[in-house]
């Protein structure tokens, strides 16, 4: 058996699907029950006249947290969660060494889209709202989910950038590849300075992208994907999302500040310090030397866009927070 035979065989393509509708089919005692593969380790389930999505996880553990948190989350009146199927109240549905997990599927409106205003205060209101029902919860597995390390991840970010240095300068001038590394590591030795962080813990979703708000056709809005779910202050989720949102800002910082959500960080340097680490170009950098040639082809023209064509309103951002950690500084 070839190596792409195998892996058919064993992780995904029409004989694992087939293999799966049968286990389900079993499962829900259902013989005309059927699958559609979406992508690698996700399917959409036509059961008991409805759709549901299946997804894949790599761990019991991984599901299990995110099972126990979705329902202790609609127990406490976040419905901004998307409820499990009830035959998970069975016991975990395990399928040749991984574990499946069915959820309801969500027909959905038009996509949330950072450009719009309306949609990025939205999906801050909605992860905001998670954050304070996370706190909420009192149960003891609450203790198993992860801490997240956020510093440790950027240094590790930075350092496997900074081992590619000299192959990227083949694609971009030095200049720009070492003044987003030089911001990086500043901002990280000023975070060390600071010390550990004291903000109020709660749990944080960890990947604060478009995607995973999802928009039901009743208007409300979903966070789905908790698989980067640990525990940490909520400043470390609220950093991902300024980033994320800080393009179609045109990289102002007063615009970022006067979210409703951010202004309560207007005297916290840890906050600027964070947003200064160029988190989305060690990612998007790291990554494309980790794909291959047709991933690099599609990525290019984006990874042109925010190194170099965002580059200058950057630097006006840098020296605006600059300025920003002087005054704090001062006042302290």
């Amino acid at each position: 058996m070839t190596k792409t035979m195998k892996d058919r065989w064993e992780h995904g393509g029409d004989d694992y699907t087939v293999r799966l509708l049968s286990f389900l089919q079993w499962k829900l005692g259902e013989v005309g029950a059927s699958i559609e593969p979406l992508k690698d380790g996700k399917w959409v389930l036509r059961s008991g006249g409805r759709k549901w999505f299946v997804k894949r996880y790599s761990s019991e553990k991984r599901f299990l947290l995110q099972e126990m948190l979705i329902k202790e989350l609609l127990q406490g009146g976040f419905d901004h969660v998307i409820p499990m199927h009830p035959l998970h109240q069975t016991g975990v549905i395990s399928f040749e060494g991984s574990v499946i997990g069915i959820s309801y599927w969500l027909e959905t409106a038009s996509d949330i889209d950072y450009a719009d205003a309306s949609d990025r205060q939205e999906a801050w209101r909605v992860l905001k709202g998670f954050h304070r029902a996370s706190r909420r919860i009192q149960s003891s597995w609450v203790e198993d989910v992860p801490e997240f390390r956020w510093i440790d991840k950027w240094k590790k970010r930075m350092t496997l950038f900074d081992y590619h240095l000299s192959y990227l300068q083949h694609f971009i001038a030095p200049y720009y590849l070492s003044t987003y590394h030089e911001w990086g590591r500043w901002a990280l030795e000023e975070l060390d300075a600071l010390g550990p962080y004291k903000g109020r813990r709660c749990m944080v979703h960890g990947d604060v992208a478009h995607h995973n708000f999802l928009r039901g056709t009743d208007g409300r809005v979903h966070l789905i994907d908790f698989d980067l779910l640990s525990r940490s202050p909520a400043i470390t989720d609220d950093i991902q999302m300024a980033n994320r949102v800080l393009p179609y800002l045109d990289w102002s910082l007063a615009d970022v500040m006067a979210i409703p959500s951010i202004r309560k960080y207007r005297h916290d340097a840890a906050f600027f310090l964070g947003l200064m680490y160029p988190s989305d170009i060690f990612r998007e950098w790291n990554r494309f030397i980790r794909e291959g040639q047709s991933y690099r082809e599609h990525v290019w023209p984006y990874l042109v866009q925010i190194t170099l064509g965002q580059f200058h309103q950057r630097m006006r951002f840098v020296q605006e927070l600059h300025s920003e950690l002087r005054r704090i500084i001062t006042h302290l």
